[in-house]
């Protein structure tokens, strides 16, 4: 079957046969339908280039109206006919061309690509990246992490690069490439690890955490020392904040530096503090948080040392369930915080809750921050990508805690144990889905809630495909359940669906405003994904799936005015009404209702105003199924525009809506 034909019959499948549970309803974007509107592709150039991964990462590097995609390819061998640098890393700055769609193979020549290449053998160079205006000018710079780069007589001290807005501009109009193994050019700075095996550069973020107006660099070391010569000292981790601006081309050797800084040293042994951070203000004071996770045991990015460590829960009785701190901004923090001797008194702890030799949870092995419920207040998404699920029931389903930004966050202790007030708890659908691995989160519907997007990479998925894995959207808002099962989501989501068999997606995220429509687009990775028709086994492979199109078939920012009000009210328990198919549709839908007893009753077509669009039913109809039909025609038998419309299914004063969409 041609890709067009399979494309044509899956999108039957895709809605014709979408779940309905609890009823809401669980939709299927199939990226294996890569020439689709509103999807892109972009291959990794070598095989086993996502050995440990392919993050991903998306900002404006170019002044444009466009956010760009980072992608790394950490397991790269250095430049193409070049001497073989094992694992030295490489990173490819994809400049958005400003639509979405069709397939990027980064082994081509683009103009509108550039690749750094990691400095040294076995270094990960791309890690981590992030997006940030770090030197204070006014456009945004690169920042990547190489956390087994060495320093001068420190094996794997790791390295934090940084590449200035005007550097990437000035690659981009010349060869397309820098090799950090020759000299540098102008526009390059870096940050050193304070000691041996230190492993700076596991994670970064950037804000504003001294409210200076500048951001500053947030930066984990997560197997540098605790805090003095007789502390729990061994692998704790430590988390740097340099204070912005940082100059274009400086050189910050943490072993010796005395530029502004506080260094936030872990807990315990094997912490591995700043193994995640971010940066965010989430109790609203103006000032921007360090929020640091220790949960790094047994993950991909360990690479070399696979054990790793994470904090272990209160009093140290849940082994490596993972822990969260965050240290609140101000402008005057100390230049040395220890977490373990003289923590701050506002400090906020959330511990993961369930710890144990076989499957600890990691609690805060990914951390994210949105604004999910527009109060404007930042929160925080929490990955324990190996929680077990309700009850206990599923080992690894892995699960997201968001905690809800407040102004009395400060000084509080969060045990999920015991879940209060403020969180919201989303479980992985079945066993080893890990949800939580990767999580990302933006506007997709311009309604000013932030959406989310979990990733769920041991997935099975929708398609029944082993280890595909995928990416599930949720609709942000004011009123999100306590609790979300992905086994039977008590919330409508939309599945992004890995194309291929043990592809684990998405193990990174991200998202990102790539063709500039307004909303924010969704760009998980696929990890284990083997390149164009899958002929470069486990190159990894980044999607970029439009938040427009995945906003309209989700619903959640549709302001359905009077419709809605009503609605608020069910239809009686003797009716139902049932999801559209194939939705979206582009010629005609069919939809079916069924009445326990006769009824009296009313089902039209409406647009998002409210206003009545077609009359599909009025009238007694006596009890059971009944199924009609609409050709996207109007009471006047004019086609109407594609969009999203509703119907709604009236019986006396109750009423039921549902969203379709009409796509020409």
């Amino acid at each position: 079957m041609s890709r067009k034909l399979n494309h044509i019959a899956l999108c039957s499948v895709l809605f014709v046969g979408a779940a309905i549970v609890n009823a809401q309803q669980i939709h299927v974007w199939d990226l294996a339908l890569t020439d689709q509107a509103g999807q892109m592709t972009v291959y990794n150039p070598d095989r086993d280039d996502a050995q440990f991964g392919t993050p991903v990462r998306s900002g404006n590097l170019d002044g444009d109206a466009f956010d760009d995609l980072v992608i790394s390819a950490m397991a790269a061998d250095g430049p193409p006919g070049g001497e073989r640098r094992e694992n030295a890393g490489e990173v490819a700055v994809y400049f958005s061309p400003g639509h979405i769609g069709g397939q990027v193979d980064l082994r081509e020549k683009n103009p509108g690509v550039i690749t750094i290449y990691g400095e040294q053998p076995r270094s990960i160079f791309g890690i981590k990246s992030e997006v940030a205006d770090v030197d204070g000018n006014g456009s945004n710079d690169l920042l990547v992490g190489a956390f087994y780069a060495d320093g001068v007589e420190r094996e794997d001290a790791g390295k934090l690069y940084f590449f200035t807005s005007e550097l990437l501009s000035e690659i981009r109009a010349g060869t397309g490439m820098l090799d950090l193994a020759e000299p540098w050019p102008p526009g390059v700075g870096v940050v050193i690890g304070p000691d041996h095996n230190s492993r700076l550069g596991v994670w970064m973020a950037a804000g504003d955490v001294n409210g200076d107006g500048v951001a500053d660099v947030v930066v984990g070391a997560d197997q540098a020392s605790g805090f003095g010569s007789n502390a729990p000292s061994f692998e704790a981790g430590r988390v740097y904040v340099l204070y912005g601006p940082l100059a274009a081309g400086e050189r910050i050797d943490l072993n010796d530096s005395t530029r502004p800084m506080s260094v936030i040293y872990g807990i315990d042994a094997l912490d591995h503090a700043g193994s995640t951070v971010a940066s965010d203000d989430i109790n609203g004071d103006g000032f921007d948080d360090v929020i640091i996770g220790a949960a790094a045991l047994g993950t991909l990015r360990n690479a070399y040392n696979i054990a790793g460590g994470a904090g272990d829960g209160p009093n140290n009785e849940r082994h490596n369930a993972g822990e969260v701190y965050v240290v609140f901004g101000r402008p005057d923090l100390p230049r040395d915080i220890d977490l373990n001797a003289n923590p701050p008194q506002d400090l906020l702890v959330v511990y993961g809750a369930d710890g144990g030799e076989n499957s600890p949870d990691r609690l805060g092995e990914e951390i994210v921050t949105a604004d999910i419920n527009g109060d404007g207040l930042a929160d925080m998404l929490l990955g324990a990508y190996r929680a077990d699920g309700p009850g206990n029931s599923r080992p690894d389903a892995g699960d997201v805690c968001v905690v809800y930004g407040a102004r009395d966050l400060p000084g509080r202790v969060i045990d999920l144990v015991d879940p209060p007030e403020g969180t919201m708890l989303i479980y992985g659908a079945r066993d080893q889905a890990i949800a939580g691995d990767a999580i990302a989160a933006g506007d997709i519907h311009g309604d000013g809630y932030d959406d989310l997007f979990i990733g769920v990479p041991g997935d099975d998925g929708p398609l029944d495909r082993p280890f595909s894995g995928g990416i599930v959207v949720i609709a942000g808002g004011p009123n999100l359940p306590a609790v979300v099962d992905l086994a039977a989501p008590s919330v409508p989501v939309v599945w992004i669906q890995a194309p291929d068999n043990f592809d684990f997606s998405a193990y990174w995220a991200a998202a990102g405003d790539f063709d500039g429509d307004g909303s924010v687009d969704i760009m998980p990775n696929g990890m284990a994904g083997d390149g164009p028709d899958n002929r470069r086994n486990n190159a990894g492979e980044v999607h970029v799936v439009s938040g427009r199109l995945v906003a309209e078939i989700l619903g959640g920012a549709v302001q359905l005015t009077a419709i809605a009000e009503e609605a608020l009210a069910t239809v009686p328990a003797q009716a139902s009404l049932g999801q559209n198919y194939p939705n979206p549709f582009n010629s005609r839908t069919t939809i079916e209702f069924s009445l326990a007893v006769d009824a009296d009753l009313h089902l039209a077509i409406y647009d998002v105003t409210g206003q009545q669009v077609a009359t599909l039913v009025e009238g007694w109809r006596t009890a059971g199924v009944h199924i009609i039909t609409w050709d996207g025609r109007d009471s006047a038998g004019e086609q109407v525009a594609s969009g999203v419309y509703l119907y709604r299914l009236a019986i006396g004063r109750k009423s039921e809506v549902r969203r379709l969409l009409l796509l020409k």
